[in-house]
Formats: structure tokens, sequence, C-alpha cells
């Protein structure tokens, strides 16, 4: 069972994404293992946008232990 939270996606961007009123499970985890990268400041080259997108079809415990990861890299704690 995928338990990831819903992200509203905002009323001009619905008709880019394809989208109806929430994003999908996968479309949600690109969005937060994007934004965690970026925060992390990690390059995205057309590798690192296919990992993306491979990382985004598994479930929600797992992608956010993979965002847990990136934080912690990102501060220089492990």
């Amino acid at each position: 069972m995928d338990t990831t939270p819903p992200l509203p996606i905002a009323e001009e961007f619905r008709t880019d994404m394809h989208a109806e009123r929430n994003l999908s499970a996968t479309q949600a985890h690109q969005v937060l293992l994007y934004c965690a990268l970026d925060a992390a400041c990690v390059p995205m080259g057309p590798n690192a946008l296919q990992a993306i997108g491979r990382v985004a079809e598994l479930d929600y415990a797992t992608v956010e232990t993979v965002i847990g990861w990136i934080k912690s890299a990102g501060t220089g704690r492990y």
C-alpha cells in the first residue's frame, strides 16, 4: 500500500503536467526527489534525471529513505 502524501498542483500547472487534482505517487516522488537534490546543490545531468525517474517508481518508504540520505549527505552528517 502506497502512503505517499498527496501533493496539490497549482491550477496553472495542471495542464502542462497532464494531472487533474493531485500528483500520482510517482510524480509526487519525483517532486520530492528534485527538491531534496536541489536543496543539496546536486547537479542534474541526463543520467541523474533518469535515476530520479527510476527511484520515483519505488514505494514511498524507500523514496523517503533516499531523501534522508540526500539530506544527510548535504549536511555532511551521516
